[in-house]
Protein backbone atom coordinates (compact mmCIF):
# COMPACT_ATOMS: atom_id res chain seq x y z
CA UNK A 1 0.00 0.00 0.00
CA UNK A 2 1.02 3.56 -0.74
CA UNK A 3 1.88 6.41 1.84
CA UNK A 4 -1.01 8.34 2.16
CA UNK A 5 -1.62 12.36 3.31
CA UNK A 6 0.95 13.41 5.79
CA UNK A 7 2.07 16.15 4.08
CA UNK A 8 1.99 18.44 6.91
CA UNK A 9 3.59 16.08 9.64
CA UNK A 10 6.43 15.21 7.10
CA UNK A 11 6.99 19.10 6.50
CA UNK A 12 7.62 19.88 10.07
CA UNK A 13 10.16 16.82 10.57
CA UNK A 14 12.02 17.81 7.77
CA UNK A 15 12.26 21.65 9.20
CA UNK A 16 13.27 20.40 12.48
CA UNK A 17 15.81 18.12 10.65
CA UNK A 18 17.49 21.14 8.80
CA UNK A 19 17.51 22.94 12.48
CA UNK A 20 20.24 20.34 13.91
CA UNK A 21 20.23 19.57 17.18
CA UNK A 22 16.93 19.08 17.33
CA UNK A 23 14.07 16.61 18.71
CA UNK A 24 10.67 15.91 17.54
CA UNK A 25 8.16 13.59 18.81
CA UNK A 26 5.11 11.80 17.49
CA UNK A 27 2.90 10.13 19.93
CA UNK A 28 -1.03 8.86 18.99
CA UNK A 29 -2.72 5.62 19.19
CA UNK A 30 -1.29 2.57 18.15
CA UNK A 31 -2.50 1.29 13.78
CA UNK A 32 -2.76 4.76 13.60
CA UNK A 33 0.53 4.85 10.60
CA UNK A 34 3.59 6.63 12.95
CA UNK A 35 6.05 4.12 11.91
CA UNK A 36 4.96 4.82 8.52
CA UNK A 37 5.53 8.59 8.88
CA UNK A 38 8.98 7.81 10.15
CA UNK A 39 10.19 5.43 6.96
CA UNK A 40 8.85 7.56 4.81
CA UNK A 41 10.93 10.49 5.87
CA UNK A 42 14.13 8.07 6.29
CA UNK A 43 13.35 7.11 2.30
CA UNK A 44 15.63 9.93 1.39
CA UNK A 45 17.53 10.37 4.93
CA UNK A 46 20.14 8.44 6.49
CA UNK A 47 19.19 8.01 9.73
CA UNK A 48 19.22 4.63 12.23
CA UNK A 49 15.71 3.37 13.26
CA UNK A 50 15.37 1.58 16.71
CA UNK A 51 12.28 -0.40 17.89
CA UNK A 52 12.09 -1.09 21.42
CA UNK A 53 10.61 -4.39 22.04
CA UNK A 54 9.53 -5.03 25.34
CA UNK A 55 9.66 -8.84 24.66
CA UNK A 56 13.29 -8.42 24.80
CA UNK A 57 16.11 -8.40 27.51
CA UNK A 58 17.32 -5.00 28.05
CA UNK A 59 20.63 -6.58 27.17
CA UNK A 60 19.70 -7.73 23.92
CA UNK A 61 18.14 -4.23 23.22
CA UNK A 62 21.51 -2.77 23.93
CA UNK A 63 23.37 -5.24 21.78
CA UNK A 64 20.83 -5.05 18.84
CA UNK A 65 20.94 -1.21 19.03
CA UNK A 66 24.79 -0.76 19.23
CA UNK A 67 25.19 -3.41 16.20
CA UNK A 68 22.95 -1.40 14.14
CA UNK A 69 24.89 1.80 15.40
CA UNK A 70 28.34 0.24 14.14
CA UNK A 71 27.10 -0.90 10.99
CA UNK A 72 25.65 2.32 9.67
CA UNK A 73 28.63 4.05 10.74
CA UNK A 74 31.56 1.36 9.62
CA UNK A 75 33.05 1.09 12.91
CA UNK A 76 35.06 -1.97 13.95
CA UNK A 77 33.67 -5.08 16.04
CA UNK A 78 35.41 -4.84 18.38
CA UNK A 79 34.02 -1.84 19.46
CA UNK A 80 31.90 -3.31 22.79
CA UNK A 81 28.70 -1.35 24.35
CA UNK A 82 27.08 -3.12 27.03
CA UNK A 83 25.35 -0.17 28.64
CA UNK A 84 22.68 2.53 27.66
CA UNK A 85 25.17 5.33 28.84
CA UNK A 86 27.73 4.18 26.80
CA UNK A 87 25.27 3.93 23.64
CA UNK A 88 24.51 7.26 24.59
CA UNK A 89 27.64 8.55 24.63
CA UNK A 90 28.57 6.87 21.34
CA UNK A 91 25.49 9.22 19.69
CA UNK A 92 26.49 12.05 20.61
CA UNK A 93 30.17 11.43 19.96
CA UNK A 94 29.26 11.03 16.55
CA UNK A 95 26.97 14.02 16.49
CA UNK A 96 29.90 16.11 17.33
CA UNK A 97 31.80 14.80 14.04
CA UNK A 98 28.69 14.35 11.40
CA UNK A 99 25.04 14.29 10.81
CA UNK A 100 23.17 11.18 12.90
CA UNK A 101 19.33 10.83 12.76
CA UNK A 102 18.08 8.54 15.31
CA UNK A 103 14.54 7.63 15.27
CA UNK A 104 13.40 5.15 18.42
CA UNK A 105 10.16 3.81 18.21
CA UNK A 106 7.79 2.75 21.15
CA UNK A 107 9.78 5.23 23.67
CA UNK A 108 7.32 4.60 26.21
CA UNK A 109 8.44 1.50 26.89
CA UNK A 110 11.77 2.21 28.14
CA UNK A 111 9.94 3.54 31.73
CA UNK A 112 9.03 -0.49 32.05
CA UNK A 113 12.29 -1.83 30.96
CA UNK A 114 15.15 1.01 32.34
CA UNK A 115 13.45 4.37 33.62
CA UNK A 116 16.88 5.40 34.27
CA UNK A 117 17.79 5.72 30.21
CA UNK A 118 15.50 8.82 30.06
CA UNK A 119 17.18 10.55 32.62
CA UNK A 120 20.70 9.55 30.51
CA UNK A 121 18.95 11.24 27.48
CA UNK A 122 18.04 14.39 29.27
CA UNK A 123 21.67 14.75 31.05
CA UNK A 124 22.99 13.92 27.79
CA UNK A 125 21.12 16.37 25.90
CA UNK A 126 21.50 19.13 28.16
CA UNK A 127 25.47 18.80 28.18
CA UNK A 128 26.19 17.58 24.73
CA UNK A 129 23.39 18.55 22.51
CA UNK A 130 24.96 22.47 21.87
CA UNK A 131 26.67 22.41 18.61
CA UNK A 132 26.23 19.18 17.73
CA UNK A 133 24.64 17.96 14.14
CA UNK A 134 21.71 15.32 16.17
CA UNK A 135 18.30 14.69 14.99
CA UNK A 136 16.06 12.65 17.37
CA UNK A 137 12.68 11.49 16.04
CA UNK A 138 10.74 9.95 18.98
CA UNK A 139 7.99 8.02 18.93
CA UNK A 140 4.87 6.75 21.45
CA UNK A 141 1.67 4.29 21.08
CA UNK A 142 1.22 4.92 25.04
CA UNK A 143 0.06 8.95 24.80
CA UNK A 144 -0.45 9.21 28.70
CA UNK A 145 2.99 8.01 29.17
CA UNK A 146 4.62 10.12 26.91
CA UNK A 147 2.47 12.85 27.89
CA UNK A 148 4.70 11.66 31.28
CA UNK A 149 7.84 11.96 29.42
CA UNK A 150 7.80 15.10 27.28
CA UNK A 151 4.55 17.34 28.60
CA UNK A 152 4.28 17.32 32.30
CA UNK A 153 5.71 19.89 33.90
CA UNK A 154 8.23 17.71 35.81
CA UNK A 155 8.63 15.33 32.94
CA UNK A 156 12.15 14.37 32.31
CA UNK A 157 12.26 15.75 28.87
CA UNK A 158 9.83 18.36 29.39
CA UNK A 159 10.37 20.80 26.67
CA UNK A 160 13.69 19.23 25.15
CA UNK A 161 11.65 18.58 22.58
CA UNK A 162 11.06 21.20 19.55
CA UNK A 163 8.06 20.13 18.94
CA UNK A 164 5.33 17.40 19.66
CA UNK A 165 3.04 16.14 16.76
CA UNK A 166 -0.65 14.46 18.03
CA UNK A 167 -0.95 11.83 14.98
CA UNK A 168 -4.68 11.92 14.35
CA UNK A 169 -6.39 8.53 12.79
CA UNK A 170 -7.02 9.65 9.10
CA UNK A 171 -10.40 11.21 7.94
CA UNK A 172 -13.10 9.73 5.74
CA UNK A 173 -11.72 11.28 2.08
CA UNK A 174 -8.32 10.08 2.52
CA UNK A 175 -9.75 6.42 3.77
CA UNK A 176 -12.37 6.62 0.81
CA UNK A 177 -9.15 7.62 -1.27
CA UNK A 178 -7.70 4.14 0.10
CA UNK A 179 -10.78 1.83 -0.61
CA UNK A 180 -11.33 3.12 -4.02
CA UNK A 181 -7.13 2.17 -4.33
CA UNK A 182 -8.31 -0.82 -3.51
CA UNK A 183 -10.63 -1.49 -6.06
CA UNK A 184 -13.38 -0.83 -3.16
CA UNK A 185 -15.90 2.08 -5.14
CA UNK A 186 -19.39 1.23 -3.57
CA UNK A 187 -20.35 4.58 -1.78
CA UNK A 188 -22.12 2.00 0.86
CA UNK A 189 -19.17 -0.50 1.03
CA UNK A 190 -16.85 2.45 1.69
CA UNK A 191 -19.15 3.99 4.73
CA UNK A 192 -19.77 0.24 6.26
CA UNK A 193 -15.89 -0.10 5.76
CA UNK A 194 -15.37 3.34 7.45
CA UNK A 195 -18.20 2.79 10.25
CA UNK A 196 -16.24 -0.40 11.07
CA UNK A 197 -12.52 0.52 10.77
CA UNK A 198 -12.78 4.94 11.43
CA UNK A 199 -9.19 5.89 10.02
CA UNK A 200 -6.82 3.64 11.41
CA UNK A 201 -4.85 3.11 8.43
CA UNK A 202 -3.14 -0.23 9.88
CA UNK A 203 -6.92 -2.42 9.51
CA UNK A 204 -7.15 -1.56 5.68
CA UNK A 205 -3.75 -2.01 4.82
CA UNK A 206 -4.79 -5.87 6.08
CA UNK A 207 -6.79 -5.67 2.84
CA UNK A 208 -4.63 -6.92 -0.07
CA UNK A 209 -3.17 -9.77 1.89
CA UNK A 210 -6.59 -10.96 2.77
CA UNK A 211 -8.13 -10.32 -0.59
CA UNK A 212 -11.22 -7.87 1.15
CA UNK A 213 -13.57 -6.60 -1.10
CA UNK A 214 -16.84 -6.01 1.14
CA UNK A 215 -18.16 -5.27 4.10
CA UNK A 216 -19.06 -9.49 4.76
CA UNK A 217 -15.30 -10.09 3.45
CA UNK A 218 -13.66 -7.40 6.53
CA UNK A 219 -15.91 -9.12 8.91
CA UNK A 220 -15.14 -12.65 8.25
CA UNK A 221 -11.81 -12.83 6.89
CA UNK A 222 -10.72 -10.16 9.58
CA UNK A 223 -12.29 -10.90 12.42
CA UNK A 224 -14.68 -13.84 12.64
CA UNK A 225 -12.32 -16.67 12.08
CA UNK A 226 -9.55 -18.48 13.67
CA UNK A 227 -6.06 -16.68 13.78
CA UNK A 228 -7.86 -14.05 12.55
CA UNK A 229 -5.14 -10.80 12.44
CA UNK A 230 -7.56 -8.58 14.75
CA UNK A 231 -8.05 -11.33 17.07
CA UNK A 232 -5.92 -9.89 19.74
CA UNK A 233 -6.00 -6.17 18.31
CA UNK A 234 -8.54 -4.62 21.37
CA UNK A 235 -6.68 -6.79 24.01
CA UNK A 236 -3.26 -5.55 23.58
CA UNK A 237 -4.36 -2.31 22.77
CA UNK A 238 -5.63 -2.45 26.52
CA UNK A 239 -2.85 -4.08 27.80
CA UNK A 240 -0.01 -2.03 26.32
CA UNK A 241 -1.59 1.15 27.65
CA UNK A 242 -3.04 -0.35 31.02
CA UNK A 243 -1.25 -3.17 32.39
CA UNK A 244 -2.35 -5.29 35.15
CA UNK A 245 -5.03 -3.03 35.22
CA UNK A 246 -6.84 -3.73 31.51
CA UNK A 247 -9.42 -5.91 32.52
CA UNK A 248 -11.58 -2.43 34.74
CA UNK A 249 -10.99 -0.58 31.68
CA UNK A 250 -12.06 -3.31 29.43
CA UNK A 251 -15.41 -3.97 31.64
CA UNK A 252 -15.86 0.70 31.03
CA UNK A 253 -15.71 -0.20 27.43
CA UNK A 254 -18.04 -2.64 27.38
CA UNK A 255 -20.61 -0.61 29.50
CA UNK A 256 -20.43 2.35 27.57
CA UNK A 257 -21.06 0.12 24.34
CA UNK A 258 -23.85 -1.32 25.63
CA UNK A 259 -24.81 2.37 25.75
CA UNK A 260 -24.21 2.95 29.35
CA UNK A 261 -23.90 6.26 29.32
CA UNK A 262 -23.94 8.14 32.63
CA UNK A 263 -21.25 7.56 36.07
CA UNK A 264 -23.95 5.85 38.24
CA UNK A 265 -25.05 3.40 34.88
CA UNK A 266 -21.21 2.86 34.44
CA UNK A 267 -20.14 2.20 37.84
CA UNK A 268 -23.52 -0.53 38.57
CA UNK A 269 -22.31 -2.14 35.83
CA UNK A 270 -18.90 -2.87 36.40
CA UNK A 271 -19.19 -2.67 40.07
CA UNK A 272 -16.69 0.27 40.60
CA UNK A 273 -17.62 2.91 43.11
CA UNK A 274 -18.21 6.50 41.99
CA UNK A 275 -15.85 7.90 43.11
CA UNK A 276 -12.71 5.50 41.92
CA UNK A 277 -14.52 5.43 38.76
CA UNK A 278 -13.23 9.26 37.40
CA UNK A 279 -9.81 7.81 37.34
CA UNK A 280 -10.20 4.99 35.00
CA UNK A 281 -12.75 7.42 32.39
CA UNK A 282 -9.53 10.11 32.59
CA UNK A 283 -7.64 7.23 31.43
CA UNK A 284 -10.01 6.43 28.59
CA UNK A 285 -10.55 9.80 27.60
CA UNK A 286 -6.86 11.59 28.41
CA UNK A 287 -4.44 8.90 27.68
CA UNK A 288 -6.46 6.65 25.15
CA UNK A 289 -8.77 8.76 23.67
CA UNK A 290 -10.90 5.82 23.21
CA UNK A 291 -13.62 7.93 24.85
CA UNK A 292 -15.47 11.28 24.96
CA UNK A 293 -18.15 13.26 26.91
CA UNK A 294 -20.95 14.72 25.14
CA UNK A 295 -23.17 17.07 26.30
CA UNK A 296 -26.46 18.85 23.80
CA UNK A 297 -25.12 21.35 21.92
CA UNK A 298 -27.32 23.62 22.96
CA UNK A 299 -25.91 23.33 26.80
CA UNK A 300 -24.66 26.94 27.49
CA UNK A 301 -22.10 25.82 29.96
CA UNK A 302 -21.10 22.31 28.44
CA UNK A 303 -18.19 21.88 30.87
CA UNK A 304 -20.56 22.45 34.09
CA UNK A 305 -23.95 20.89 32.33
CA UNK A 306 -25.32 17.35 34.80
CA UNK A 307 -26.61 16.03 30.99
CA UNK A 308 -23.13 14.77 30.07
CA UNK A 309 -22.62 11.29 28.54
CA UNK A 310 -20.06 9.40 27.86
CA UNK A 311 -19.70 7.52 24.52
CA UNK A 312 -16.90 5.33 23.11
CA UNK A 313 -14.78 7.11 20.24
CA UNK A 314 -13.33 4.43 18.25
CA UNK A 315 -15.17 2.44 15.70
CA UNK A 316 -13.69 -0.96 15.42
CA UNK A 317 -13.82 -0.87 19.81
CA UNK A 318 -17.97 -0.05 19.51
CA UNK A 319 -17.79 -3.42 17.08
CA UNK A 320 -15.47 -5.46 19.29
CA UNK A 321 -17.60 -4.49 22.82
CA UNK A 322 -21.02 -4.84 20.94
CA UNK A 323 -20.37 -7.76 19.23
CA UNK A 324 -17.44 -9.98 20.22
CA UNK A 325 -16.79 -9.12 24.12
CA UNK A 326 -20.22 -9.87 24.57
CA UNK A 327 -19.93 -13.26 22.99
CA UNK A 328 -16.73 -14.25 24.06
CA UNK A 329 -17.17 -17.80 24.55
CA UNK A 330 -18.49 -18.14 21.48
CA UNK A 331 -15.52 -16.55 20.13
CA UNK A 332 -12.85 -18.54 21.94
CA UNK A 333 -14.64 -21.92 21.01
CA UNK A 334 -14.45 -20.86 17.19
CA UNK A 335 -18.07 -20.40 16.94
CA UNK A 336 -18.14 -17.48 14.45
CA UNK A 337 -21.36 -18.42 13.08
CA UNK A 338 -23.34 -17.64 16.32
CA UNK A 339 -21.67 -13.95 16.61
CA UNK A 340 -21.91 -13.43 12.64
CA UNK A 341 -25.65 -14.48 12.80
CA UNK A 342 -26.06 -11.52 15.55
CA UNK A 343 -23.87 -9.02 13.30
CA UNK A 344 -26.15 -9.83 10.19
CA UNK A 345 -29.28 -8.81 12.59
CA UNK A 346 -28.10 -5.95 14.48
CA UNK A 347 -24.94 -4.27 11.47
CA UNK A 348 -27.10 -1.58 9.80
CA UNK A 349 -28.42 -0.03 13.70
CA UNK A 350 -24.53 -0.70 14.62
CA UNK A 351 -23.56 1.73 11.33
CA UNK A 352 -26.37 3.76 12.15
CA UNK A 353 -24.95 5.24 15.22
CA UNK A 354 -21.50 5.68 13.49
CA UNK A 355 -23.71 7.39 10.29
CA UNK A 356 -24.12 10.31 12.77
CA UNK A 357 -20.41 10.90 12.87
CA UNK A 358 -19.71 10.61 9.61
CA UNK A 359 -22.69 12.71 8.40
CA UNK A 360 -21.69 15.13 11.27
CA UNK A 361 -18.12 14.97 9.51
CA UNK A 362 -19.48 16.05 6.07
CA UNK A 363 -21.43 18.97 7.58
CA UNK A 364 -17.99 20.49 8.78
CA UNK A 365 -15.94 19.87 5.73
CA UNK A 366 -19.10 21.66 3.60
CA UNK A 367 -18.85 24.23 6.65
CA UNK A 368 -15.24 25.08 5.90
CA UNK A 369 -15.93 25.67 2.33
CA UNK A 370 -19.08 28.27 2.94
CA UNK A 371 -21.48 25.41 1.61
CA UNK A 372 -24.12 25.42 4.09
CA UNK A 373 -26.86 28.45 4.12
CA UNK A 374 -25.13 29.77 7.41
CA UNK A 375 -21.80 29.29 9.03
CA UNK A 376 -21.86 27.63 12.00
CA UNK A 377 -19.58 27.07 15.48
CA UNK A 378 -21.10 24.83 17.06
CA UNK A 379 -21.90 21.23 16.29
CA UNK A 380 -23.11 18.07 18.41
CA UNK A 381 -26.15 16.48 18.69
CA UNK A 382 -29.32 17.27 21.13
CA UNK A 383 -31.36 15.38 23.87
CA UNK A 384 -33.76 16.07 26.73
CA UNK A 385 -34.48 14.07 29.58
CA UNK A 386 -38.02 13.41 28.21
CA UNK A 387 -35.90 10.71 25.56
CA UNK A 388 -36.31 13.28 22.60
CA UNK A 389 -33.13 13.70 20.93
CA UNK A 390 -32.22 14.84 17.78
CA UNK A 391 -28.98 13.46 15.32
CA UNK A 392 -27.17 16.36 14.65
CA UNK A 393 -27.67 20.23 15.65
CA UNK A 394 -25.74 22.22 14.13
CA UNK A 395 -25.71 26.30 15.58
CA UNK A 396 -24.20 30.04 15.37
CA UNK A 397 -24.78 32.03 18.75
CA UNK A 398 -24.35 35.23 16.73
CA UNK A 399 -26.43 35.16 14.25
CA UNK A 400 -29.15 33.11 15.84
CA UNK A 401 -29.20 30.11 13.01
CA UNK A 402 -29.58 26.92 13.30
CA UNK A 403 -29.69 23.25 11.47
CA UNK A 404 -31.43 20.14 12.29
CA UNK A 405 -30.38 16.94 11.00
CA UNK A 406 -31.81 13.25 10.90
CA UNK A 407 -29.47 10.53 9.90
CA UNK A 408 -31.27 7.30 8.87
CA UNK A 409 -29.65 4.17 7.61
CA UNK A 410 -31.30 1.87 6.45
CA UNK A 411 -32.47 -0.56 3.22
CA UNK A 412 -35.48 1.55 2.65
CA UNK A 413 -35.94 5.11 1.20
CA UNK A 414 -36.48 8.13 3.57
CA UNK A 415 -40.36 9.40 3.03
CA UNK A 416 -41.72 12.78 4.19
CA UNK A 417 -42.73 11.45 7.52
CA UNK A 418 -38.79 11.76 8.76
CA UNK A 419 -38.84 15.38 7.32
CA UNK A 420 -41.83 15.79 9.45
CA UNK A 421 -40.97 14.08 12.82
CA UNK A 422 -37.86 16.07 12.08
CA UNK A 423 -39.62 19.61 12.66
CA UNK A 424 -41.67 18.21 14.97
CA UNK A 425 -39.02 17.72 17.43
CA UNK A 426 -37.09 20.36 16.35
CA UNK A 427 -39.42 22.52 18.03
CA UNK A 428 -39.35 21.34 21.66
CA UNK A 429 -35.00 22.46 21.25
CA UNK A 430 -35.41 25.11 23.88
CA UNK A 431 -32.96 28.05 22.22
CA UNK A 432 -33.52 31.14 20.71
CA UNK A 433 -37.11 30.17 20.05
CA UNK A 434 -39.38 32.67 18.38
CA UNK A 435 -36.48 34.83 17.16
CA UNK A 436 -33.61 31.79 15.72
CA UNK A 437 -33.63 30.88 11.81
CA UNK A 438 -34.24 27.34 11.57
CA UNK A 439 -32.37 25.01 8.64
CA UNK A 440 -32.98 21.35 7.79
CA UNK A 441 -31.03 18.49 6.79
CA UNK A 442 -31.51 14.86 6.34
CA UNK A 443 -28.77 11.50 5.50
CA UNK A 444 -30.14 8.69 4.30
CA UNK A 445 -28.54 5.63 3.10
CA UNK A 446 -30.52 4.49 -0.08
CA UNK A 447 -32.07 7.43 -0.97
CA UNK A 448 -35.73 9.59 -0.78
CA UNK A 449 -38.97 9.05 -1.96
CA UNK A 450 -40.00 11.11 -4.69
CA UNK A 451 -42.55 12.77 -2.36
CA UNK A 452 -40.11 13.40 -0.22
CA UNK A 453 -37.84 14.60 -2.34
CA UNK A 454 -40.48 17.05 -3.90
CA UNK A 455 -41.62 18.11 -0.34
CA UNK A 456 -37.36 19.01 0.73
CA UNK A 457 -36.54 21.21 -2.83
CA UNK A 458 -39.64 23.09 -1.96
CA UNK A 459 -38.88 23.78 1.78
CA UNK A 460 -35.18 24.21 1.11
CA UNK A 461 -34.49 20.53 3.13
CA UNK A 462 -31.00 19.25 2.39
CA UNK A 463 -30.84 15.67 1.36
CA UNK A 464 -28.01 13.43 1.39
CA UNK A 465 -27.89 9.85 0.45
CA UNK A 466 -24.35 7.34 0.65
CA UNK A 467 -23.46 8.54 -2.40
CA UNK A 468 -23.82 12.40 -2.17
CA UNK A 469 -21.81 11.87 1.21
CA UNK A 470 -18.57 9.87 -0.33
CA UNK A 471 -18.48 12.37 -2.97
CA UNK A 472 -18.63 15.31 -0.90
CA UNK A 473 -16.30 14.18 1.38
CA UNK A 474 -13.75 13.15 -1.35
CA UNK A 475 -14.80 16.44 -3.39
CA UNK A 476 -13.39 18.74 -0.72
CA UNK A 477 -10.05 17.40 0.44
CA UNK A 478 -7.21 17.07 -0.66
CA UNK A 479 -4.81 14.15 -1.14
CA UNK A 480 -1.03 13.89 -0.38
Amino acid sequence: MKFYNRKEELHEIRLLRNAMPSMVVLTGRRRVGKTEIINNFLKNEKGVYFFIDNEKSEKLLIREFSDQLKDYFGMEDYIVIEKWETLLQFIFDIGQEQEIIVCIDEFQRLLDINPSVINQIQKYWDTSSTGSQIFFIISGSSVGMMKRIFIDHKAPLFKRAQNILFIEPFDQGTIYHVLDDLGITDPIDKIELYALFGGMIHYYTLFEYYDVKCIDDAIDKLILKRFAPLENEVRNTMIEAFGREHRTYYSILSAIALGKSSKSEISDFVDVKVTSLSAYLDGLINIMGLVHREVPVTEPKPNRSKKGRYLLNDNYFKFWFRFIFRNMSYYESGNFNKISKKVKVEFDSFVGKNYEGICRELLIKLNSHDKLPFEFDRIGTWWNRKGDEIDIVALNSKTNEILFAECKWRSEVVDITIVEELRKKASIVDWRTGRRNEYFAVFSKTGFSKSCLEYCKKNGVLTFDAEDIVGNIVQRMEIG
